[in-house]
């Protein structure tokens, strides 16, 4: 893409959703299950950089970064490449069953790059709600601990364990109880819209102490925190 076309993104050319896309969501809502919320009724064709273009042809500019996971930009060539050359050698097979050398070269690097001194092992996840479930078990089996203390507004995932720490909105539980025990709620210390109404610098910790005034005082026991 040119200095003159990158420079005129957004560039819409159609009334939105287009013809195209129009077609294609009907469709989606007829045969895909209506648990997917999509709000945006975009249809991504292709991507480049910070850039999509949809199907009729009109360019955005994506500050999500596909969902947060395209740090690199969309179709970075190095990582296409990488794609490539994996995908020509072995598509698929078990990492929970068997080795490899990209999995095992994987795990030393994140481990090598994680902060702290002490020795870190890597646990690969499908996602970021299988890899809250997994910090979930693992905080109880680690600490023989059951509560957990979750905050009000954060969004975990949708499998029962996640979102059961779910607390984003209410839609996303309903229906669904009961969840697993041993979660509790508590407002999350947001200095720019302060859960107890404090002032950021005069506060101290203020947000923290009612976790300390209520739950611990009243429903839960600290010592029987695991996370």
């Amino acid at each position: 893409m040119t200095y003159q076309e990158l420079v005129q993104i957004p560039m819409i050319k159609t009334l939105l959703p287009g013809p195209i896309a129009s077609r294609i969501i009907a469709q989606d809502e007829e045969y895909t299950s209506p648990s997917y919320t999509r709000f945006y009724p975009l249809v991504v064709k292709r991507g480049s950089g910070a850039t999509i273009e949809d199907v009729d042809g009109n360019l955005f500019l994506d500050f999500t970064s596909g969902i947060a996971v395209c740090s690199t930009g969309h179709c970075h060539p190095r990582i296409v490449e990488a794609i490539k050359r994996q995908a020509e050698l072995l598509l698929h097979m078990s990492g929970t069953d068997f080795y490899y050398a990209p999995q095992a070269d994987l795990a030393k690097k994140l481990a090598l790059l994680a902060p702290g001194t002490s020795p870190k092992k890597v646990f690969f996840a499908n996602s970021g709600t299988e890899s809250v479930e997994a910090a979930f078990k693992l905080a109880r089996y680690h600490t023989k601990r059951k509560q957990i203390i979750s905050f009000f507004g954060g969004f975990h995932g949708r499998t029962m364990g996640a979102l059961s720490l779910t607390a984003s909105k209410t839609i996303q539980r309903k229906g669904f109880d009961p969840l697993i025990p041993g979660v509790s709620h508590a407002p999350f210390g947001n200095c720019y819209r302060c859960p107890v109404n404090k002032t950021y610098g005069t506060c101290k910790t203020a947000c923290v102490e009612s976790i300390e005034k209520q739950l611990f005082r009243h429903t839960v026991s600290p010592d029987e925190v695991a996370a």
